[in-house]
């Protein structure tokens, strides 16, 4: 933690000196003053600075120390401290510029403290993110001045949070890194109510040390095996940001951080069905994985204004073989499609250039899109972007046809869809079974790789007629195979048999084995 003087600050503590000195003990008792007149009673005194951090740029994909510069911390918790007791004198947030202002008791020794926190309650957007350290217990990151004295005249006292970069390791404390952290959490906020002002954002908490690492084992530990996001329901959001000197550190990749946070976005305000998991860009995965990286890397270029998506990694922060630089603007170069996350962050980026957020924004947390059965894929983001949306539809067909998607159809089942990517079984993009009706035979396929690749999962849709249980029965695979299936409509649908509850209506199917075979089963669904 550091803090700099001002001239205003030097100048105060003068004043003070000079005040404290007219006090002398002159005769007649009265402690000072003239005789017959008590000391007047000092008032509060306005205590003011600015809070700035080390902000470490990264241009093109590896951290470019020489050009590091203070930037504000914005929209930050400020607290005024008694040094002694350390009761909270007073409170106040950090403008957009890092500034604050306060009324103190005069006299007093006190301490300022920022907090790597953003409060903020209505009118307006309201929010409640912090930066804690989930190797000590997920304590609250923060920066203190040292002591002093408030003296009777008002001051300025400024922070500032280094980065503790020596010129080639890091050889102090890395005091800035939280806040780098949260004035990029702050930019996605802002860009999000720049087009929804009454946004409530849900309690986000990030967790960040030195100490994390992309090896698997225990997070309290550093552990985390990469920056991720997580819904963990009733306990809440988390983002987790890797830390770790000359292997992979995150505080300053900005694009990943943005990229995580609208991870966030997704399960806040919209929806996500993608399983997760490795991925690359040059992979051709599953519609759900695509979608959701592909938007993940495109909300990066637009929440922070740029045209590139960068993760630097290495040695120094600034191994060119093992950082990324991503151009958002360009589709897939070979193979493009719906099951490319490179042609899904393409088509948000430009979309975002030509037309605005407000459209996207409208579609992705609108009811079409977050309800429906159809997965979250780039289809059913177009049929209801072009409901929503309607003049801009044109824009988003243009995109769409230049990475060889077709949507023509409005239909968020992509019943248009002749792109298989190579892999057959893909198309129909859904297959239908009727309920109590013939078995339906869909395949999957590991041609593109295992987990979570295209032809991974085969989709079969079903009209539910009433408000029923049901029972969905998955067999007929070849010897060592092992299928399995999630349900899906508004969502992923909890189920602990091949008996569901459901309500009368459309759902999905996700279908697919276990083993990491090539195989073809026979799906039925029946009414219980």
């Amino acid at each position: 933690m550091s803090y700099k003087s001002t001239s205003a600050w030097i100048a105060a503590c003068v004043a003070v000196a000079l005040l404290a000195g007219c006090g002398g003990g002159g005769g007649g008792g009265g402690g000072g003053g003239l005789a017959g007149f008590p000391l007047p009673v000092a008032g509060p005194v306005t205590l003011s600075g600015t809070a700035t951090y080390e902000s470490v740029p990264n241009p093109s994909g590896t951290l470019a120390y020489a050009n590091a510069a203070p930037k504000p911390v914005r929209g930050a918790m400020v607290e005024v401290l008694n040094a002694a007791t350390s009761a909270q004198l007073a409170t106040a947030t950090t403008d957009d510029t890092g500034a604050y202002a306060v009324s103190v008791p005069a006299n007093t020794m006190i301490a300022v403290r920022v907090k790597a926190q953003l409060v903020r309650s209505g009118p307006g957007a309201s929010w409640d993110v912090t930066v804690r350290d989930n190797t000590r217990s997920g304590g609250l990151y923060t920066m203190q001045s040292p002591a002093f004295s408030s003296g009777a005249v008002a001051l300025v006292r400024d922070l500032y949070a280094p980065s503790g970069w020596g010129g080639s390791s890091y050889t102090e404390d890395r005091v800035a890194a939280p806040f780098a952290i949260l004035d990029t959490v702050y930019t996605a906020m802002q860009k999000v109510a720049s087009v929804a002002p009454a946004t409530a954002f849900p309690v986000l908490r990030v967790f960040w040390s030195p100490n994390n690492a992309p090896s698997s084992g225990s997070i309290a530990a550093g552990q985390i095996g990469t920056t991720f996001f997580v819904d963990r329901g009733g306990n809440g959001r988390e983002i987790y940001v890797l830390g770790k000197e000359d292997v992979d550190t995150d505080e300053y990749d900005t694009s990943v951080i943005a990229h995580e946070w609208g991870h966030y976005y997704q399960s806040s305000f919209s929806r996500d069905d993608s399983m997760g998991g490795d991925h690359s860009q040059s992979q051709r995965t599953d519609r759900r994985l695509a979608f959701s990286e592909g938007w993940g890397n495109a909300w990066s270029g637009i929440a922070l204004g740029r045209r590139n998506y960068v993760d630097s990694a290495g040695a120094q922060q600034a191994s060119a073989r093992e950082s990324i630089n991503i151009d958002l603007s360009a589709g897939a170069a070979t193979v493009p499609g719906w099951y490319r996350e490179t042609s899904i962050q393409s088509i948000f980026w430009n979309l975002n250039q030509q037309v605005g957020f407000k459209p996207i924004h409208d579609t992705l947390t609108g009811f079409q899109f977050r309800s429906g059965a159809a997965v979250t894929s780039i289809h059913p983001f177009s049929a209801a972007f072009n409901a929503t949306a309607p003049g801009s539809a044109p824009a988003l067909a243009a995109l769409l046809g230049g990475q060889s998607i077709n949507a023509t159809d409005n239909d968020p089942f992509g019943g248009a869809e002749t792109n298989d990517g190579g892999i057959p079984v893909t198309i129909p993009m859904y297959r239908v079974a009727t309920v109590g009706g013939a078995v339906t035979q869909t395949c999957v396929s590991n041609d593109a790789g295992t987990g979570n690749k295209l032809g991974n999962f085969s989709y079969v849709r079903f009209s539910a007629p009433a408000n029923r249980s049901y029972q969905i029965v998955v067999n007929g695979g070849p010897p060592g195979s092992n299928p399995d299936f999630d349900i899906f409509r508004g969502g992923l649908i909890a189920r602990t048999g091949n008996t569901v509850s459901l309500s009368a209506g459309e759902y999905v199917l996700a279908v697919t084995d276990l083993s990491s075979l090539d195989a073809c089963f026979n799906v039925y669904v029946s009414i219980q």
